[in-house]
């Protein structure tokens, strides 16, 4: 590889960097493209093929296959995920807790409890809120993965329709790691700034199905944490019906070979949406 070529690459490995440090969906996805091209252009420069340029691009996508079967697929889940109390975490732990917390009062939420339970290593507080004139409900919930030392945060709203439907916009960064049971409806928007911009797409979320505030449940605050556990178990329950899951000893479930293929389905999914 002579030097134009490499100070070529260099140019798309950098742009690709400097378009992934700005918050905006568009400039993430041109620096992701960046990087692909940049793959591509490292197997081409290196071999004249441009099979080997096409094999450094479908690198990026194997990528989550070989987590996934060596490591998520060892993984073992309790069937059943108790909902308890818990205190919440200190300001280093969880430091956006307090104004996250603000900026639901502020919207007319009212916290209810602070709530967590553990998922085959991954740790999850959640603060649970409610906001009875518009019959829906909050969580901000931050996961600590306790072996990996992987920590992120995300918020949540949730309206259930009296047709037994539930409806939930969310900023959660990742592909769901599970399917969702049948008239579980989520809309994940992930590039979403603050809380009144995810409360006014969620409004159009449920417009967009026809839903009024009197097709809605009313909130029920006193029994928000036993109603997510429901919802845990109902999900669970639902994938090892598909296959998504299986049986692994007494009382717990793993991820099968289709569940696996069905994570890295997602996480190609989320890629090339970015």
């Amino acid at each position: 590889m002579d030097l134009q070529k490499l100070l070529f690459l260099a140019a798309a490995v950098v742009f690709g960097l400097a378009c992934r440090s700005f918050d905006n969906r568009y400039l993430l996805k041109l620096g992701w493209l960046s990087y692909l091209g940049a793959s591509y252009l490292a197997g081409f420069f290196l071999t004249g093929s441009h099979v080997a340029g096409a094999f450094g691009v479908s690198l990026w996508f194997l990528l989550p296959w070989v987590e996934i079967v060596g490591y998520v697929r060892f993984l073992r889940f309790p069937e059943r995920s108790e909902v308890k109390h818990r205190f919440a975490p200190s300001q280093e732990v969880f430091p956006e807790l307090e104004e996250l917390t603000e900026d639901m009062i502020e919207e007319g939420f009212e916290k209810v409890e602070d709530t967590g339970w553990n998922w085959g290593g991954a740790d999850h507080f959640v603060r649970l809120f409610a906001h009875e004139e518009r019959r829906a409900q909050a969580a901000i919930t931050q996961v600590r993965f306790e072996k990996i030392d992987i920590v992120f945060s995300y918020v949540s709203v949730t309206s259930r329709a009296l047709d037994g439907r539930i409806f939930t916009t969310t900023n959660y960064p990742f592909a769901p790691a599970m399917r969702f049971v049948p008239g579980q409806i989520v809309n994940r928007e992930v590039h979403l700034d603050t809380l009144g911009e995810m409360m006014s797409s969620h409004e159009d979320f449920l417009d967009a199905h026809g839903l009024g505030q009197e097709d809605l449940e009313e909130a029920d605050p006193e029994n928000l944490a036993s109603v997510i556990e429901r919802d845990l178990g109902a999900q669970i329950e639902h994938n090892l019906k598909i296959g998504v899951l299986e049986p692994a000893g007494e009382n717990g479930v793993r991820y099968s070979w289709r569940g696996c293929f069905y994570l890295w389905f997602e996480a190609v999914k989320d890629m090339v949406r970015v």
